[in-house]
């Protein structure tokens, strides 16, 4: 199989430069497993490879989709094999930390019945009146095997759970075990670090995205793409939108690294609970393990 193995673990962990190292030792290509590194323009934010990394190593799915789309992990796995499909001669490496769409490409999609429009209409309402916060308790309320992997600000992963529910009466976890057309299992990496280390890198990283332009980048982004677009979803970007002050930046700034945080915990949570990984300890030379258990197997 052209993918040669998956490297994936929480947001902030280290896998960029790692996956850079790897990527050019097999000379092999990157594809992005990302939900929010996909959209058009929201680079700072997303921790986008910057110029260059892409100088460095050819990237696939990411800074490629117009803001107003949405995204899915069927979209994800059609691009996939779309690529393999026009580039069988080449060797690629999966990265990121979306847990559901590796877990989509090798194991299929799931079996879900066509839900009415009018259900998720209804449901787009109600995240407009009330709430991400509403939306993201009825979702729990529902299914909280998936939500808890979910961010709280993911409104559209937030209504696929409720509308699935409402439609079919059965939870879409339920779904999930139930897939077809899936790839076959594949080698994956799961980095890890001390959880405070991880914590403390997150929270540098914050730091460094609002010195490299995080701010200007929305405020410049908020001029053409509208407020509604799925892409306006990724953590960070409206709540710096909302600051009128620097008291209230600092504020923002802060609740959203505790909110980048919360998301890394639950990603660790899903990768513990749902997939099948090889633990790498990022603090003991992770390159020189990865490629010595790939190339022994």
């Amino acid at each position: 199989m052209p993918i040669l193995f998956a490297l994936v673990g929480a947001t902030g962990i280290g896998k960029s430069n790692l996956s850079l190292a790897l990527a050019e030792h097999y000379d092999a290509e990157i594809i992005g497993v990302d939900s929010r590194q996909v959209y058009r323009g929201f680079c700072i934010g997303t921790a986008q490879p910057d110029a260059a990394s892409l100088a460095r190593v050819k990237h696939h799915l990411v800074d490629f989709l117009d803001p107003m789309q949405s995204f899915s992990a069927g979209a994800f796995c059609s691009a996939v094999k779309d690529l393999l499909y026009l580039n069988p001669q080449k060797k690629y490496i999966l990265v990121g930390g979306t847990g559901l769409y590796l877990q989509s490409l090798m194991l299929g999609l799931p079996k879900i019945p066509a839900v009415p429009e009018g259900v998720r209409r209804e449901l787009e309402i109600f995240a407009e009146t009330q709430g991400a916060d509403s939306l993201y308790k009825m979702a729990m309320g529902i299914d909280p095997e998936l939500v808890q992997s979910v961010e709280p600000n993911n409104v559209q992963r937030l209504i696929r759970v409720v509308e699935v529910f409402k439609a079919t009466g059965r939870k879409l976890s339920e779904y999930q075990k139930e897939r077809e057309g899936g790839m076959g299992s594949l080698p994956v990496f799961w980095l890890q670090r001390e959880r405070d280390t991880l914590y403390k890198r997150i929270n540098e990283r914050v730091d460094q995205m609002m010195k490299d332009g995080w701010l200007e980048e929305a405020r410049e982004l908020s001029k053409i793409v509208p407020l509604t677009a799925p892409a306006w979803q990724s953590l960070g970007y409206r709540e710096l939108l909302q600051a009128q002050s620097a008291s209230e930046m600092a504020k923002v700034i802060e609740e959203v690294k505790k909110k980048t945080r919360n998301y890394a915990k639950r990603q660790l949570t899903w990768f513990r609970g749902q997939m099948d990984c090889t633990s790498i300890d990022m603090e003991n030379a992770p390159l020189q393990t990865i490629l010595g258990i790939f190339e022994k197997n």
